[in-house]
């Protein structure tokens, strides 16, 4: 019968690698076209030289009705920084801004706990390099960068790295992924016509809460490689009954999303403006400005004022305009990571979220977005219930616009909108679809003495519930979307005790597997009684094999035999179960934490400097796999991905030894090929768990030692650990009851026992 399940589990697996293979061979995936790389000299480079970009051909004219109306040109490209990397800055971020639809370009998180997943490389910077004859000019430099500190600015022309040419951004890109975090780097540069040199320290790349969304790798310039649209873009939903024509497309001659506004700072030199003409005297502004509340209970960091002002020249003008929200958020962890959705549906690695006062946050599963399959394509903001905020939301990093709801400056809105952007991605990716929120105004009427001004808050940074509920209308803030499923109620209070134990041992290794010991050392009573009742089990195999040899053929009179004996000796199949049930809310409620709590994302179980094991809340990455095995296997999406990992190895492999220490002997074939079956399930386990979170195996693996120990201790003491039952006595009585039937089965228990004797 073994043979049997092995020769089946043996073709079955062989049936769909071959499957697997034969459709590899005949339709291999279509590769996609690499990005180009743009030729010409980038409109921020022609500024410099003093040539005069091209008037895009969008922006030459606009027709209203049969007049022509010139618009003017677009401005150079140009960036501007806000915020510092330095940790110590009350910003908590850096952002980066593009005259390009004056938009946000990138924010970079400055806090130290936060660093990109997989770029382990030197990070000098965020530098907008364009090509010029002399190497790389650079075309922002941040204040807090590795860049800064070794006095780079913006215009200088990096022209070598360690002694190695970098004629172009490729080249540049390709020196500093060589390089690792700590490092230093020579650097030789222009500046004025001038030679000079520095050195810079690298450091480890920051996460990136909005960045741009690219389509194809490698990529390193945001003016020549193709990318989805940029975060918090304005465009016109219509002027004086004029509409858009398509969702993601502007009104001929009104366009704001990908043209190039005039850049200036504002009075006090703490924010940036943007303005654009638009034809009949119409202007679009809309301001940046990192926001001080000098409130303690509103914290300052990962927040950004935005104001969009749309001003009349003369007459009157009704307009209604449409704010989108973030774009490119974090797509850490998707091809291992599974968020709980609110309702049966599934989630994407970004959805979009809302929250209007007074009701709970609504997901919209980027899934949907993208399919076309949503219910309501619009949310419509009611009297009454203003919008708290809308925006993104992924694993551990959310973004969103949050209106003003007091004093001047109020939104008059009138719905929001999901929207995907960019390309959609192909099905084995489709939760890697790039999503966004678009919140649309009510129409206004503009005049030369009245402008249209609305105030919003921008938050990007981490989902602590803290510090989202600082963020939204009072009351309904952006708490909610920490969000642990079924299991809420078991994963905070772990969150609490881990929280609490790494407070104190500085490791959440260590944390998970004290957290281990307390909650196996409360169940110690119960997994005590689990190991009496396993080893009872044992003693009484013999008499149980021996009821059913004597009623083989008559199953009722077996099972009530069986029942009685077991009432006899006063034992509870069902009592092994009690441990397995105490835990399951600890297991889901660990698994919810690792998989929600943004403090435990790349909490190391050694170092971070250490790639294996650096992330408890992902899979340990033991070695990388993916060059040795076929691609439908160690694919991201693919059935065990891109690592060998190790933990649910051992995992299993500690399961395995922990069933064969507690199941007793099979008494028939029927029990044995129940338990051949059950060894079989383990390795279907082990697929199972081989994505799972390595804090999770570490949290099985801790326990099973602590299960195995008990195992082989309890034997030693089991006559006196069983003082309830009458101590030795009981085991004795049970063997003598077993040998006064006079079988087979009797005389080997007999033997048993004065082995023991002999042995004790």
């Amino acid at each position: 019968m073994e043979r049997r399940h092995l020769s089946f589990i043996a073709i079955s697996l062989a049936i769909v690698l071959a499957g697997q293979a034969l459709q590899a061979w005949f339709f291999p995936p279509v590769p996609k076209p690499p990005a180009e790389i743009a030729d010409t000299e980038s409109p921020a480079v022609d500024a410099v030289k003093g040539d005069r970009p091209a008037e895009s051909s969008a922006a030459a004219a606009a027709t209203d009705g049969d007049a022509a109306v010139a618009v003017a040109v677009d401005a150079p490209r140009a960036r501007r920084t806000l915020g510092s990397l330095d940790p110590a800055d009350p910003a908590k971020m850096l952002v980066t801004l593009t005259s390009r639809g004056a938009a946000v370009e990138r924010i970079e998180l400055a806090d130290e706990r936060f660093h990109d997943q997989d770029d382990r490389s030197g990070y000098l910077g965020h530098l907008a390099c364009a090509t010029v004859p002399e190497g790389c000019r650079i075309g922002v430099v941040g204040a807090g960068t590795p860049a800064a500190k070794a006095g780079l600015r913006p215009d200088d022309v990096i022209v070598r790295v360690n002694k190695l040419t970098t004629p172009d951004p490729r080249s540049l890109h390709a020196v500093l992924a060589a390089t690792r975090p700590r490092q230093r780097v020579a650097i030789d540069y222009l500046r004025a016509g001038q030679s000079a040199s520095c050195e810079a320290v690298l450091e480890r790349r920051p996460l990136e809460v909005v960045r741009p969304e690219y389509r194809a790798e490698p990529t390193v310039d945001p003016d020549s490689d193709p990318h989805d649209p940029l975060s918090f873009r304005l465009s016109l939903e219509s002027r004086d009954g004029r509409k858009r024509g398509e969702p993601l497309g502007e009104m001929p001659g009104h366009e704001l999303a990908d043209v190039d506004w005039q850049v200036e700072p504002t009075a006090d030199g703490q924010g940036v403006r943007f303005t654009r003409p638009l034809p009949r005297g119409l202007t679009a502004v809309k301001e940046y400005r990192l926001a001080a509340t000098g409130d303690p209970t509103r914290p300052d960091g990962y927040r950004l004022d935005l104001t969009v002002e749309v001003r009349a020249a003369d007459g009157e003008t009704i307009v209604a305009y449409a704010l989108d929200g973030p774009t490119g958020l974090p797509t850490e962890g998707w091809w291992y990571a599974q968020r709980v959705a609110r309702d049966w549906g599934s989630l994407a690695v970004r959805d979009v979220a809302m929250r209007f006062a007074g009701e709970p946050s609504t997901i919209v599963s980027g899934l949907k977005i993208a399919d076309g399959k949503l219910d309501h394509p619009a949310s419509a903001v009611r009297e009454g219930k203003p919008l708290s905020f809308a925006g993104v939301d992924s694993l551990y990093f959310a973004s969103a616009v949050i209106p003003t709801t007091t004093g001047q400056g109020v939104p008059e809105l009138a719905e929001v909108r999901p929207l995907t952007v960019g390309e959609a991605p192909e099905a084995a990716r489709k939760r890697l679809v790039d999503v966004t929120s678009r919140l649309v105004s009510r129409e206004v009427t503009v005049t030369a003495d009245q402008p249209l001004v609305h105030r919003y808050e921008i938050f990007a940074g981490p989902k602590q519930p803290d510090l989202l509920r600082s963020f939204g209308a009072a009351g309904s803030g952006m708490d909610d979307l920490v969000y642990y499923g079924w299991f809420g109620w078991g994963a905070r209070p772990m969150i609490a005790v881990l929280h609490a134990l790494h407070a104190v041992v500085r490791n959440y290794g260590i944390a998970i597997i004290l957290l281990t010991v307390i909650v196996r050392g409360a169940m110690f009573p119960v997994s005590r009684k689990q190991a009496l009742s396993s080893q009872k089990m044992q003693v009484l195999q013999p008499e149980m094999k021996a009821i059913a040899e004597k009623y083989k053929n008559e199953p009722e009179k077996r099972t009530k035999a069986t029942q009685d004996l077991w009432r006899k000796h006063d034992y509870n199949p069902m009592g092994g179960c009690l441990l397995v049930f105490i835990q399951i809310p600890i297991f889901m409620g660990l698994y919810r934490s690792l998989a929600t709590d943004v403090e435990l994302r790349q909490a190391p179980l050694f170092s971070s400097a250490i790639r294996w094991c650096s992330n408890l809340a992902a899979p340990d990455m033991f070695w990388d796999w993916s060059k040795y095995l076929p691609q439908f296997l160690t694919a991201p999406e693919g059935w065990l991905g891109p690592f060998l990992n190790l933990f649910p190895l051992v995992t299993i492999g500690l399961f395995l030894w922990q069933q064969k220490l507690f199941m007793p002997p099979a008494v028939d074939e029927q029990q044995k090929m129940q338990q051949q079956v059950m060894n079989y399930m383990m390795w279907f386990m082990a697929l199972m768990f081989f994505k799972v979170p390595c804090g999770l195996c570490l949290y099985f693996i801790a326990s099973s030692l602590w299960g195995i120990a008990e195992r082989l201790w309890l034997p030693s003491t089991l006559p006196a650990a069983a003082g309830a039952a009458g101590g030795a006595r009981v085991v004795d009585a049970q063997f003598a009851a077993v040998s006064k039937n006079g079988s087979a089965a009797g005389d080997a228990a007999r033997q048993k026992r004065q082995a023991r004797k002999k042995q004790r």
